[in-house]
């Protein structure tokens, strides 16, 4: 054993991680990839464009240890390699559409060198504002709910070799949560499909078609119930697992 754990400085071994909150914004044009699309092929994400029709985003890309994110202070960069990184989605009623990218990457150096801030050209293209969180069973039952959050749940670990330093997906875990007003005795049944382990089938849609995010569940199944006072209203909570039935199906995000 060299005694090179954790706690011994390596000035090759330099990492920095951190949160990229966005709006989900539409795509300039229908089968155009959106403006977060390098993000997401980051968080191990798939991309498929359907010119002019749509482009969907599923588990199974190969872009581990790929990532390169640079970051920008006044006039100086950090320039992060082997990027990997995990992303959460959240619509609220009468908000906008929004995500959370968790990155993780390695620096050459640990100090900022100098270079100018590039020109951008932000994007101006829409969020969707969420007006109705409507969940699809296989039965075609209809949920109304105030807001959902969708977690890709990967599992990011550390590659570190000679002339090998980079961050990889192992795994991933997604589930999604679904939160409403509880209906006095028809949401009881969500016990009852926690306990039998009922599948279901999750749709949630966002904006109009044309310019719509969806996101796909085919196989969902109940993690974890619970129920909250919130006012005086009882809310009902509920935690799918985005679990496969064939292959890489787990989930699909498309723009369309």
């Amino acid at each position: 054993m060299m005694g090179a754990t954790k706690t011994f400085i390596d000035p090759n071994w330099v990492t920095a991680e951190f949160d990229i909150p966005v709006q989900m914004k539409k795509a300039s044009a229908l089968g155009t990839a959106p403006s977060i699309d390098e993000l997401l092929k980051i968080c191990g994400l798939a991309e498929t464009v359907t010119a002019a029709t749509k482009v969907e985003y599923k588990p199974g890309g190969t872009g581990a240890g790929t990532g390169q994110i640079k970051v920008y202070t006044d006039g100086y960069v950090r320039a992060l390699t082997g990027v990997a990184g995990n992303l959460k989605i959240s619509g609220k009623i009468g908000e906008p559409l929004s995500a959370t990218v968790s990155v993780k990457g390695f620096l050459a150096d640990a100090a900022a060198t100098a270079e100018p801030n590039p020109t951008v050209t932000l994007d101006t293209n829409t969020a969707p504002l969420v007006t109705k969180v409507s969940v699809l069973t296989v039965g075609g039952a209809t949920l109304n709910a105030d807001s959902f959050d969708f977690d890709l749940g990967n599992q990011i670990n550390e590659l570190y070799a000679i002339n090998m330093a980079e961050y990889y997906m192992q795994d991933f875990d997604p589930t999604i949560t679904v939160t409403a007003v509880k209906i006095k005795g028809t949401d009881e049944a969500a016990w009852a499909d926690f306990s039998a382990g009922t599948v279901l089938a999750i749709i949630i849609q966002v904006g109009e078609a044309g310019s719509q995010i969806e996101l796909s569940i085919p196989y969902a199944i109940l993690k974890d119930v619970s129920e909250s006072d919130d006012a005086g209203n009882v809310k009902i909570s509920r935690t799918f697992r985005a679990q496969a039935s064939s292959g890489n199906d787990n989930y699909t995000i498309t723009y369309k």
